[in-house]
């Protein structure tokens, strides 16, 4: 597994320049299909997958965006009536979409009778998107042997070859999976615990300086380590540097930095984690705001709102999606290294927040499941498991400003609605 270690304390890698949007010319949603994987945090694998249009022009569509969630296996039609709903009630909420393409990811295979796998799962979703005003561009059945559109009228028996839905030029590199906590080599794993030891020990941390950054106590007298002047509110510059310093780019090779224990620490404390959370997702000055609230009583509960509604993907800004990818590579390498059950569950309920305020929610359940088999006494992991069970994102999946009214929510809520 490969490790980094800081290269040297500069712009962290969220501020590099990032590369110009890949431009996708297609004369219709077939030709988008070879694409989908690359909208989604995830494979569709055992998915339904709804491509968001915009209409613009009149007569062009762009998309806009992508929503994965998993694959009902049910032909009850009554059941998959209430299933479409709770679907579509998710893409009526994304601002601006006026059409959708509707896809099934299936390991299923076309029928000898050419029937295609989760036809009827799809068709339940096209009519009920038809029903609350969507327009349907497309109908998808992609199965383990063959795909094909059910509004194709030349569609052969056995469906049409996957190969055609490679696209021409090369995608993205896929990212990889989590590590398996205590999976990194053993060498590696004693670094973890010395650092992880000092960060919790010794008043200088694990060297006296990270990253640039002068660990040790303001006063002479103060005997505390680093993690509990950091939970008194003590020593606020220094936390939110280590923290911005956790997404630097580090260089490949070498054993564990270590402020990925320093990382470890503060998400394995169930206190520290929502301000960790905070830093990470929206940046310096949030992450200010709240370490200061450990010491400030003046002010403390409207930051304790606006870190609710943050954490809980409310009525907040939408996280800077840079931040959450190099949040998850730095505690990817926390993972690898860690070996105490609590520690792990800690890192592994980062990790399913900082997926969920992503999109990706299948991730985060996985994460979120096993941060509670290692500790049962997390505070976030229940209610992920609970959110990502009933399909339930940050509102900044579907608007990008969620503080702005929702022209959909009362239509949503009204069961008098048509076709409800």
């Amino acid at each position: 597994m490969t490790q980094h270690r800081a290269r040297a304390l500069g712009s962290p890698s969220t501020d590099r320049r990032e590369p110009p949007p890949r431009i996708v010319r297609a004369t219709g949603p077939a030709g988008v299909l070879p694409f989908v994987p690359d909208l989604l945090p995830v494979d569709p694998v055992d998915s339904l997958v709804l491509v968001l249009f915009r209409r613009v022009g009149g007569r062009t569509s762009r998309t806009h965006g992508a929503m994965r969630v998993d694959l009902r296996h049910t032909e009850d039609e009554a059941e998959l009536a209430v299933w479409a709903e709770a679907v579509l009630g998710g893409v009526l909420r994304v601002d601006g979409v006026t059409g959708v393409a509707i896809a099934a990811y299936t390991a299923g295979a076309f029928a000898p009778s050419g029937r295609p796998p989760a036809a009827a799962q799809v068709r339940a979703v096209g009519r009920r998107a038809e029903r609350m005003g969507l327009e349907v561009l497309d109908r998808f059945c992609i199965g383990a042997d063959a795909w094909g559109s059910l509004d194709d009228p030349l569609l052969p028996r056995d469906g049409r070859p996957l190969a055609l839905l490679r696209p021409d030029g090369p995608r993205p590199p896929a990212r990889p999976p989590a590590p398996e906590p205590g999976s990194a080599p053993a060498a590696d794993r004693r670094r973890f615990r010395a650092d992880r030891a000092a960060w919790w020990g010794s008043p200088a941390g694990p060297g006296g300086e990270v990253h640039g950054v002068r660990v040790g106590p303001v006063g002479a007298d103060d005997r505390r380590s680093p993690m509990d002047r950091y939970r008194s509110g003590a020593d606020l510059d220094q936390v939110v540097d280590l923290v911005e310093a956790v997404l630097l780019e580090h260089a490949e090779d070498g054993p564990p930095c270590p402020c990925r224990a320093l990382l470890a620490s503060l998400a394995e404390r169930p206190g520290l984690i929502p301000a960790l959370l905070g830093q990470l997702g929206w940046g310096r000055a949030f992450g200010r705001e709240l370490w200061t609230a450990f010491a400030a009583p003046v002010g403390r509960e409207r930051t304790a709102e606006r870190l609710r509604a943050a954490i809980g993907g409310g009525r907040f800004p939408r996280p800077d999606v840079r931040r959450l990818e190099a949040a998850i590579a730095a505690l990817h390498e926390a993972t690898s290294c860690a070996e105490a059950p609590r520690t792990a569950a800690g890192v592994e309920e980062a990790l399913a927040w900082l997926h969920w305020a992503r999109g990706a929610a299948s991730t985060a359940a996985v994460h979120a499941g096993r941060a509670l088999a290692l500790d049962g006494d997390r505070d976030l992991a229940p209610l992920l498991v609970d959110r990502t069970a009933r399909g339930v994102l940050p509102l900044w999946a579907y608007r990008e400003d969620p503080r702005k009214p929702d022209r959909w929510e009362r239509l949503l809520d009204d069961p008098g609605r048509p076709g409800g």
